[in-house]
């Protein structure tokens, strides 16, 4: 019986209506090129709206600029375009459209700062606005402007995790390319200007072949009844069949960390870090008996006491771990904390944000990036579809998804994967709260504990290079509200 649903954003040519040009209040980083090209696009005479602009990577100060740009638009009844070229922040407008209907909003990326596509994003933006081809606030879309200035937006393609063994393969045909080249699989931006490579990535290029699951996977993370392998993450070293190197779990005495520790230190044999600013002595007595599972395994483990918000305790830390330097990193370490976006301030967005892009940040900066083979960084789906009062959640998974994915231009040798789960059953915050019955009820079934760990163990698989790294979104099968239903075509 299916349990989970896969999905990527693939893109497409997104035809944009003619509509009149704006008066455009900008706000933001007004003295980029981006700016300085809404500016010149604004017509006196047109309908007023508001635009804040953004750059390539997200800054501190950008929560501030986004938290006041939603603000002055709600107060003066002004429509919100966001305009930026990678930093992102379109998850935070999707909160604030979810708790005031009356906010209409649009964000626009722009892929180069081209003559064309820096022409083409005051024009682009207004269209947003009016169009309804974009979706309702919850999970409106994205317009993407590309270096010849046209304008590209994401759908969504359903991928399929055999039972047994196999890669993650495509549900549908493969895509097909654009004109003049395609755009990366998860549709952001890497870091400065660069050409958006000639193919879409299929899905299809994972190598395949099973590994025996071996006695020592805890018998609450097991395979489901019957089924004797699965596919298994390949931090070896091919000519020994040995581990290259340990497996760093951030929060890994957190209940998903302790889980994905366990599963992926049983399967590979290569010692496992856990790295948590908690102590083992505040664990539940279910936790402790999953870590002595831990510690028991195959490579053995080490519990690394750090805040990853602390880049010194992070380096201090990791320096005393043994085993060498880590080969794979699992970013399981987060913070949520929820409340409408009327009452937030830039502080609680940098707080949320610090422990998923910072964290991750200064882990990588620890560690020795040449041995790197595997990053799967724990996201979210709300990045993707909005609930009222978790707009700063949103907004630290969306730039942990769009910082983690620049990453791996720098990491050439590294298979990079975000995973943007939904809730979890058998684990995690939305299990230890019990919200999962409710959520459930309201047509978002969680992921559950196995078949979730089934799905990072291929997630370890993919193949390395930076045209390969991707975002994957993990719902639980027959979600209702995930994607959104696509709008006609034009």
């Amino acid at each position: 019986m299916e349990q989970l649903a896969v999905h990527q954003e693939f893109p497409r040519p997104f035809a944009l209506p003619a509509v009149p040009p704006r008066c455009w209040t900008v706000t933001g980083r007004t003295r980029s090129p981006l700016a300085r090209a809404v500016r010149a696009g604004s017509v006196r005479t047109g309908p007023a709206a508001l635009a804040v602009v953004l750059g390539t990577d997200y800054r501190p100060a950008d929560d501030a600029l986004l938290l006041d740009a939603v603000a002055r638009a709600r107060a003066d009844g002004l429509p919100l375009a966001l305009l930026h070229e990678g930093a992102g922040g379109i998850s935070l407008l999707r909160a604030a459209g979810s708790e005031d209907r009356a906010l209409r909003f649009a964000s626009v990326q722009i892929a180069a700062r081209t003559p064309s596509a820096l022409a083409a994003a005051p024009a682009a933006a207004a269209a947003a606005l009016l169009t309804d081809r974009l979706g309702g606030p919850a999970q409106r879309g994205e317009v993407l402007i590309d270096g010849q200035g046209r304008s590209v937006t994401g759908h969504w393609r359903r991928l399929e995790l055999p039972p047994g063994e196999g890669p993650l393969t495509d549900a549908e045909p493969a895509a097909g390319h654009l004109p003049g080249g395609g755009v990366p699989s998860d549709l952001s931006t890497p870091a400065g200007p660069y050409a958006w490579p000639g193919a879409v990535p299929s899905g299809r290029s994972m190598p395949t072949g099973p590994y025996a699951w071996p006695a020592a996977v805890p018998s609450d993370l097991s395979m489901p009844a019957g089924s004797s392998s699965r596919p298994g993450p390949v931090p070896y070293d091919p000519r020994g069949g040995r581990p290259v190197g340990p497996v760093l779990v951030t929060g890994g005495l957190g209940g998903l960390g302790l889980r994905a520790a366990a599963v992926v230190g049983a399967v590979t044999g290569a010692r496992v870090l856990l790295l948590d600013v908690r102590d083992p002595g505040e664990l539940t007595s279910r936790e402790r008996r999953v870590l002595e599972r831990v510690r028991s395994g195959p490579g053995g483990a080490e519990v690394l006491a750090a805040d990853v918000t602390d880049p010194a305790a992070v380096a201090e830390a990791l320096a005393k771990a043994t085993g060498g330097p880590p080969a794979t990193v699992v970013h399981c370490a987060g913070l949520i904390e929820g409340g409408r976006l009327d009452g937030l301030h830039p502080a609680d967005l940098a707080r949320l944000r610090a422990v998923k892009t910072d964290g991750l940040r200064n882990v990588l900066r620890a560690t020795d990036r040449g041995a790197l083979r595997q990053i799967v960084a724990f996201g979210s789906v709300i990045s993707r579809r909005a609930h009222s009062g978790m707009g700063g959640y949103a907004l630290a998974n969306e730039v942990l998804r769009r910082e983690t994915l620049r990453s791996a231009a720098r990491l050439p040798g590294c298979a990079v994967v975000v995973a943007e789960w939904s809730l979890w059953s058998g684990a995690g915050e939305a299990h230890r709260m019990g919200v999962v019955k409710d959520a459930a009820q309201m047509g978002m079934p969680p992921v559950p504990l196995r078949p979730g760990m089934d799905a990072l163990l291929a997630m370890l698989r993919r193949p390395p290079g930076p045209g390969r790294a991707a975002a994957l979104v993990v719902t639980g099968a027959g979600d209702r509200g995930f994607p959104e239903p696509a709008a006609p075509a034009p």
